[in-house]
């Protein structure tokens, strides 16, 4: 990866840890044949296994990004049962659905549930939890809890 920009000494950098796929097609708009990267897709150290399917929070996110009755705001807890990796994802409600029926939010749980497996391709427990009761932090957010004994 390098930058076009650069003049004087340009960047070469190898192994950035970025997931993205090499395009070898010629470019339809501008007819450049040399190979070209996709817009990137997750990092490595983001990646998680779950039962042998490879899965980055990204994916996660962009579902919840889809589904306007909940906010952006989610944690994501690994942990192992009886040598089986389990995966529950919790989801701030977003504060203008957050009521206190119960229908409402089992309808929107499941919703979550069926949008977030067929996005990964396995199935995740899924915990509707209060607006603005998961952490926030100045930094980057900590999204992943790995409680796994391995």
């Amino acid at each position: 990866i390098t930058t076009l920009t650069k003049e004087a000494l340009p960047l070469i950098r190898y192994r950035t840890g970025d997931l993205v796929t090499l395009n070898r097609e010629r470019c339809p708009h501008c007819k450049r044949t040399m190979p070209r990267i996709s817009k990137i897709k997750g990092r490595i150290d983001d990646m998680l296994i779950i039962r042998g399917v490879n899965i980055f929070p990204s994916q996660i996110e962009t579902v919840l990004m889809s589904i306007p009755e909940v906010a952006p705001h989610y944690q994501i807890i690994v942990t192992r049962e009886k040598h089986l990796d389990r995966l529950e994802v919790q989801v701030e409600v977003a504060e203008k659905v957050f009521s206190d029926e119960i229908k409402k939010l089992e309808e929107l749980e499941a919703k979550v549930v069926s949008e977030i497996e067929s996005a990964l391709g396995i199935s995740v427990n899924v915990r509707l939890v209060e607006p603005k009761s998961i952490e926030r932090s100045l930094g980057k957010a900590k999204r992943v809890i790995d409680q796994r004994k391995i």
